[in-house]
C-alpha cells in the first residue's frame, strides 16, 4: 500500500470556555427580583395579633377588615375554635403602621347594626358587612393578644375626663350608655355595669367629660333618675319628670346637697354610693347618726323605712327599721307589748359644727333631753295613704333615770299620738257609748215621762180649781187669815202648772224637743254602726258604677 503524498492533518485550536452562559441571566434576574419582593413584603409586613371573641358571627377570612378611623389597617387571616370550644380565636394580619399602637389597653370591638339607648349605629355594615374597629391604647406596654369587647366603648381611653366607681344596692339596674346628669344637663355616660356576686351589689363605672369633671367633689351625692317618678309618702305626693333620655331608660344624677360645702375635687376612679332617689341621697348625707329604739304599744301600720323623724316640723332623723326585732319579745316601760322601731337621729342637721364635736357630746345632750321629758309620737303624714312619721316633742314629765337599753340600743320613750289610729279609737269609743245608752229604752222612758207630766199638769189644774172653790166657800171664810192666805198661794202655784200656763207650755216644748232629738238620733247611730268611716268621708255621693266595654 502506498501512502498519499500529502499527509497533513488539521490542527484543532484549543480555547477557554465561558463560565456562565447568557441564558442564565433571565432566571438570575427573576430570582433577584423575587428575593427583593420577599424582602420588601417582609420588611413592610405588620404584626400578627390574636383576638378572642365569644362568637364569629359575620367574620370571614380574608374579607373582614380591621379599621381605625375608618382606614383599613389589616384583615382577618384565620378563624378557629378555642381549645375549650367555648369561644373563637381570630388571627389577623395588620399593617406595619399599626405596630406602635398595639398596647395592653388597646380596644377592639365588632361593628354591626345596633339599637341602643343612644340611638341606632352601624347601619353602613348592612351593605359592606361587619368589620372590627381598633382603638389604640396609651399604656406603653406592648401586646399582641386582645379580648374583643362585647359592646363598643362609650368613650375612648384618650378622651380627657374623670372616671368614677359607683356601688348600688336595692336600686333599679341601669344599662351601659345611660346618661349622667348634673342639674338635668348631660355631662357623662355609664361605661360599665356589672353585678358583684360576692358583695351582692351592682357596680357602675361612670365617665364625666371635661370640663364637667370639676363638678364632682368629695361631698357630691349620686342618685337614680327615672323617667317619671311618683312618690306617695308621709310628706305628700310628689311627681318628678326627667329628661327625654331618662324617659327611655333612666340615668344617674349628682349634686352637692343644699346647705353644704362643695368639698375638694376627687381623683380618678374614686368610689361613691348610688342612692335610689334624691331624697334618700340628701337624708343619708348625714353620716354622724345616733341610733335609738322607740317602743310603740299601738299599730305602726303606715310607718315605712325612710319615714322622717321630726321635731316640731323640722326633720332631725330617719326611720331605719320597722320592726327592729321580733315584736312579741318587746315590752315598754308600762309592761305592754310593743313594736320596736329603730330610728336614727342625724345630728348633722343640728348645726354646722357637728363634725367638730364628738359623738359622745350629742349622746349626752339627747340623754338630757330624754330626762327632761322628750318622747316620740306616731303621727299621720298623709291622710290619703295613711303614711305615718315620728314626731319628737316634750311631754312635761321628767325622768329620774334613763330607760334601760333594748338589745344594746338606747330607748327613746314614746307617747300616744293623735293620728288616725287615735281618731279611730275615739270613734269606736263613741259608738260603744252610744250603744250603751240604749236609746230605745230612753226614748220610751221620755215618752212615758211626757205623758205622766201631762197627766200631772191636768191633775194640778183640777186641784187648783178645787182649792179656788174651797177658798171662796163660806166655811173657808171662817178659817184663820193665814190659812186662807196659804190656800190662795197654793192655788196660784197650781195654776202656774195647769194646762195653758207658761210653765206647762215650756215643759211640754222641752219634752217634745227631747223626743224629736232622740228620734233623729236613731238613723245616726244606725249609720255609724254600719259605716264608722262616715264621720270622715262624705256618703252623699254614691259609688260610681263601672261602665261596660263597648262592642
Amino acid at each position: 500500500m502506498t501512502e498519499p503524498a500529502d499527509n497533513k492533518q488539521p490542527i484543532a485550536r484549543v480555547a477557554k470556555l465561558r463560565q456562565l452562559s447568557l441564558v442564565w441571566i433571565v432566571p438570575i434576574v427573576a430570582l433577584i427580583a423575587g428575593l427583593w419582593m420577599v424582602y420588601t413584603t417582609w420588611s413592610n409586613q405588620g404584626p400578627q395579633i390574636t383576638l378572642h371573641l365569644p362568637s364569629a358571627e359575620g367574620i370571614e377570612v380574608g374579607k373582614t377588615q380591621i379599621k381605625i378611623l375608618d382606614v383599613n389597617i389589616g384583615k382577618v387571616s384565620e378563624v378557629s375554635l378555642a381549645p375549650d370550644h367555648t369561644a373563637v380565636i381570630i388571627k389577623a394580619q395588620l399593617d406595619k403602621s399599626a405596630a406602635p399602637l398595639l398596647f395592653q389597653d388597646s380596644q377592639f370591638w365588632v361593628v354591626r347594626p345596633r339599637v341602643e339607648n343612644g340611638g341606632v349605629s352601624g347601619l353602613s355594615t348592612l351593605l359592606s358587612g361587619v368589620y372590627i374597629k381598633f382603638q389604640p391604647g396609651k399604656s406603653g406596654e406592648l401586646s399582641r393578644e386582645f379580648k374583643v369587647l362585647a359592646t363598643p366603648p362609650i368613650t375612648a381611653p384618650d378622651v380627657p375626663g374623670l372616671r368614677l366607681q359607683l356601688n348600688a344596692r336595692d336600686v333599679k339596674t341601669l344599662n351601659v350608655g345611660d346618661p349622667v346628669l348634673f342639674q338635668h344637663f348631660e355631662v357623662g355616660r355609664i361605661e360599665k355595669a356589672e353585678f358583684d356576686t360576692a358583695a351582692r351589689e351592682m357596680r357602675y363605672q361612670l365617665f364625666i367629660k371635661r370640663p364637667y369633671d370639676q363638678l364632682v367633689t368629695a361631698n357630691s351625692r349620686f342618685w337614680l333618675t327615672s323617667g317619671v317618678g311618683f312618690n306617695l309618702s308621709a310628706n305628700g305626693i310628689s311627681v318628678n319628670v326627667g329628661s327625654l333620655a331618662t324617659l327611655l331608660g333612666g340615668g344617674i344624677s349628682f349634686d352637692v346637697p343644699s346647705g353644704h360645702e362643695l368639698g375638694d375635687r376627687v381623683a380618678n376612679q374614686s368610689k361613691f354610693t348610688l342612692y335610689a332617689s334624691e331624697e334618700s341621697a340628701s337624708n343619708l348625707y348625714y353620716e354622724q347618726q345616733l341610733p335609738f329604739v322607740a317602743l310603740f304599744d299601738e299599730s305602726v301600720r303606715g310607718l315605712q323605712i325612710g319615714a322622717p323623724v321630726e321635731y316640731r316640723g323640722i326633720r332631725i332623723g330617719t326611720v331605719a327599721a320597722v320592726p327592729l326585732f321580733t315584736p312579741a319579745l318587746a315590752t315598754n316601760a308600762t309592761g305592754k307589748r310593743a313594736i320596736p322601731v329603730l330610728l336614727k337621729i342625724e345630728v348633722g342637721r343640728f348645726d354646722d359644727e357637728t363634725g367638730e364635736r364628738p359623738q359622745a357630746f350629742w349622746q349626752k345632750r339627747i340623754d338630757q333631753a330624754i330626762q327632761n321629758g322628750m318622747v316620740a309620737k306616731l303621727k299621720t303624714g298623709n291622710l290619703l295613704s295613711g303614711a305615718l312619721f315620728i314626731d319628737i316633742d316634750f311631754s312635761g314629765k321628767r325622768l329620774n333615770t334613763l330607760p334601760k337599753p333594748y338589745r344594746g340600743y338606747p330607748i327613746l320613750p314614746t307617747s300616744n299620738s293623735g293620728g288616725l289610729s287615735q281618731i279611730e279609737n275615739k270613734v269606736i269609743a263613741l259608738l260603744d257609748k252610744l250603744n250603751a245608752l240604749k236609746l230605745e229604752q230612753t226614748l220610751d222612758s221620755a215618752n212615758g215621762a211626757l205623758n205622766e207630766t201631762r197627766i200631772a199638769a191636768s191633775e194640778a189644774g183640777k186641784l187648783s180649781q178645787s182649792l179656788n172653790s174651797l177658798v171662796a166657800s163660806p166655811d173657808a171664810q171662817a178659817l184663820p187669815a193665814e190659812l186662807r192666805q196659804t190656800l190662795t198661794k197654793l192655788g196660784t202655784t197650781l195654776d202656774g202648772f195647769s194646762k195653758g200656763s207658761v210653765a206647762y207650755s215650756e215643759l211640754s216644748q222641752t219634752l217634745n224637743t227631747l223626743g224629736a232629738l232622740l228620734q233623729e238620733t236613731r238613723p245616726v247611730v244606725r249609720t255609724l254602726n254600719e259605716s264608722p268611716n262616715a264621720l270622715l268621708f262624705d256618703r252623699s255621693t254614691p259609688d260610681p258604677t263601672p261602665k261596660g266595654a263597648r262592642p
